[in-house]
């Protein structure tokens, strides 16, 4: 027999939350209770359980991105217009629920509240049909941004200034700040998972690889983070690592602001080791202590023979993008994880507290949007236009027998037009896939823009704000804002 009314009114920890939303519905009287029944229920105490989101209050309005997790779409809100971005729940197998690598993330993104950190603002659901055609779906529910880091350096149209490359960098490291003082590791820190808003606001998403960690020390999986993003004592095997595994891909996403593209691109895990020692000079004892005891990188059977002789240059090759620049490059990309800067050291660096300042949000250029997966798409479909329009031409000048045919292949995305020398590369470059995943194709790209060529009407330095003290822990109340473009608060 059910229970009553009552008893499920006061014990309502004990009912299932319904996965639909519940919008003034009432809970049934038992028959068993009589009229003259004392405690019957009360309209006003009724509650009203609210769950996810059903798929069918969106309208899907474009794929923003694909992969081993599954799709990401751009969707709006039927009633309130709002744009969002629908990121699917890969599962594998219906009958086993939702991975525990997406109940990781959920549980992650509930914990954390800050606004250079993605929201989860909601979970959509697709029950599917009962006879089996169109299978049970979940979405997570997450604002909408303009770009991806990876699409916006990939936009021909689009040069980072250096007031541009200082807001994003501060953004980032006061989200990393606080997402490694409530003890989580993002593990995939690359600038495809760094959304940026067309008021230049930033956010680090995609905790699919996240996970908590303890400040003593435990062994994780190193087969974490994107591969032209890991740091070396990844690849040779560490278990035992904490913050300073983010700290690197940070470094990455600095250098390839200045850049215009990833600094470090291996083909393959070994390749990639072997250029992160080209820039960052071989391990040793005084410069990586410990590396000997690692179990080693081993791929395809193949064991990594270090090489010992190549010496430190990443300050030497990052000298044109300014000395401060460089310095920070320099202590971000450390071999030693035990010396690289954490984010808190990172953001008192001398390079974001002098002019030119970080630009001001909401005072920058607006671009047409750029996702990594926009600009891989276009780049296909300019490939297959230029491979019809090719073949369609050849067809039509043999017919006629033309020795030729006068159609002259478009450069490549990234290519020099006229066959001009490859733009230069640290380290001797590399191609290869995008983290194995995905194909990012290079541009050319000039020296660092100087503070000279900064518009003053496009770009708005904010005041300079109070340097953080350089304790282990930020200040709880920091003090007026100095005068002064290079003074520090005492």
């Amino acid at each position: 027999m059910k229970r009553a009314a009552e008893d499920q009114h006061d014990h309502p920890s004990k009912r299932p939350q319904s996965l639909a939303s519940v919008h003034n519905s009432h809970l049934p009287v038992s028959p068993n209770l009589s009229a003259g029944s004392p405690s019957p229920p009360r309209k006003k105490e009724l509650r009203v359980w609210k769950g996810c989101s059903q798929l069918k209050e969106f309208d899907l309005v474009d794929k923003l991105g694909e992969g081993t997790f599954g799709e990401v779409h751009k969707a709006r809100r039927k009633g309130s217009g709002e744009l969002l971005a629908l990121k699917r729940i890969l599962m594998h197998n219906e009958n086993e629920g939702i991975p525990i690598t997406a109940l990781r993330e959920i549980k992650i993104l509930k914990r954390l509240r800050h606004d250079n950190i993605v929201p989860l603002h909601d979970i959509a659901v697709n029950p599917g049909s009962r006879s089996g055609r169109s299978r049970a779906s979940v979405y997570m529910v997450f604002p909408y941004m303009d770009h991806d880091l990876s699409g916006l350096l990939n936009n021909p149209k689009v040069r980072l200034s250096v007031p541009q490359i200082k807001l994003y960098m501060k953004q980032l490291l006061e989200g990393t700040i606080y997402m490694h003082s409530q003890k989580i590791l993002h593990r995939d820190m690359k600038a495809a998972n760094l959304l940026i808003s067309n008021n230049g606001t930033l956010k680090i998403a995609d905790f699919g690889l996240a996970r908590p960690f303890k400040p003593e020390g435990e062994d994780y999986t190193s087969k974490v983070v994107t591969r032209w993003y890991r740091p070396p004592e990844l690849f040779l095997g560490e278990k035992k690592y904490g913050p300073a595994v983010d700290m690197w891909g940070i470094g990455c996403v600095f250098g390839e602001m200045l850049f215009g593209r990833p600094v470090l691109q291996g083909n393959s895990d070994q390749d990639q080791l072997d250029k992160i020692f080209q820039l960052c000079g071989s391990p040793a004892e005084d410069t990586m202590p410990g590396w000997s005891n690692l179990p080693g990188l081993e791929e395809k059977g193949v064991v990594y023979q270090v090489n010992r002789n190549y010496p430190r240059k990443l300050k030497e090759d990052f000298e044109p993008y300014g000395t401060l620049a460089a310095d920070l490059m320099d202590k971000l990309l450390v071999l030693d994880p035990k010396k690289r800067l954490t984010a808190f050291a990172a953001s008192d660096h001398d390079y974001l507290w002098v002019e030119p300042l970080p630009a001001e949000i909401g005072a920058l250029p607006v671009y047409e949007s750029s996702h990594e997966y926009d600009r891989q798409r276009k780049h296909e479909q300019n490939q297959e236009r230029h491979a019809s329009h090719h073949h369609n031409n050849h067809h039509h000048h043999s017919a006629q027998n033309t020795v030729s045919h006068g159609h002259h292949q478009a450069p490549r995305h990234g290519g020099a037009p006229g066959g001009s020398a490859a733009p230069y590369r640290p380290n001797g470059g590399g191609g290869g896939g995008y983290g194995g995943d995905h194909d990012r194709r290079d541009k050319p790209r000039g020296h660092a823009p100087s503070a000279s060529s900064v518009q003053p009407s496009a770009y708005r330095p904010i005041p300079l704000p109070p340097r953080p003290q350089t304790s282990a822990v930020p200040p709880a109340a920091p003090s007026a804002p100095s005068t002064s473009t290079t003074a520090r608060r005492p």
